[in-house]
């Protein structure tokens, strides 16, 4: 492919598990100029670490937020009610979808955490919610976000995760590359979960995907919706109002 390789951009990472030994490598060079060995990387906006952990990146997704908070505090007073919610799609939500069903699967729920937090606090902030007095306890509270989240439509990170990922199994569906991806019933649009131990599967996308997407089509009217336009509609719908139905926190489907 005729492949030129700039030295002074280029960095290596040797990739291992979290237990691994040190292991001494070989110092690499392209052109006489020495390449840098770096334990984590930016790439195509994505953090990578060379324990292929996301937990790097989530914290960086969440200080990206609190200083979009930072930002947003100083207009959210002048914000008018019909762009507060175009704004906090604009400046959290789309930092908090890129790549989402990817890092997402993280692991347990609490991996997550810090992002929820963040989310939490630019609603606050975005739509205005003021600090509650707290009965029978000295001092202030945060306003509870509950309510704002399903007034005005908006997903916890938890549940934007799982719609994207139900979104990426039809997209690979519609774009023909499903076969090589996923497995599916012969019978059914069921895909089949890969077998392994639950509790390290969880965390890969090849996993999470087809549990989440076997749990989507058993949605009345999902199923038949699969691959046509509404699809997504439908899907956001189900989701929205399982997580209204949830916990006080708004926060996972799974």
């Amino acid at each position: 492919n005729i492949l030129l390789v700039n030295s002074t951009k280029s960095k290596i990472m040797y990739f291992k598990t979290t237990l691994a030994a040190p292991v001494h490598h070989t110092p690499v060079s392209i052109l006489g100029r020495p390449i840098e060995r770096v334990q984590s990387i930016k790439f195509l906006g994505v953090t990578l670490t060379e324990t292929l952990s996301w937990d790097l990146h989530i914290k960086l997704v969440a200080q990206s937020l609190q200083r979009s908070v930072g930002a947003l505090r100083h207009l959210s007073s002048r914000l008018p009610t019909c762009l507060r919610k175009s704004v906090y799609c604009a400046f959290i939500q789309s930092r908090i979808l890129y790549a989402i069903s990817v890092w997402g699967s993280a692991g347990r729920e609490s991996k997550l955490l810090p992002i929820f937090r963040a989310q939490k606090k630019a609603v606050r902030v975005v739509f205005g919610l003021r600090r509650v007095h707290s009965s029978g306890v000295v001092g202030w509270a945060h306003a509870h976000t509950k309510s704002t989240f399903n007034a005005n439509g908006l997903l916890s990170v938890h549940n934007l995760y799982s719609l994207m990922t139900i979104m990426e199994v039809n997209k690979s569906l519609l774009t023909g590359i499903a076969d090589d991806l996923f497995q599916f019933s012969a019978r059914s649009s069921r895909a089949i979960i890969p077998a392994g131990v639950k509790k390290y599967l969880h965390t890969n996308f090849f996993y999470a995907a087809p549990a989440l997407w076997n749990l989507a089509i058993t949605i009345k009217g999902i199923k038949e919706k699969i691959g046509l336009h509404g699809f997504y509609a439908m899907v956001r719908c189900w989701i929205f109002e399982t997580q209204s139905n949830g916990d006080p926190d708004a926060r996972t489907l799974r």
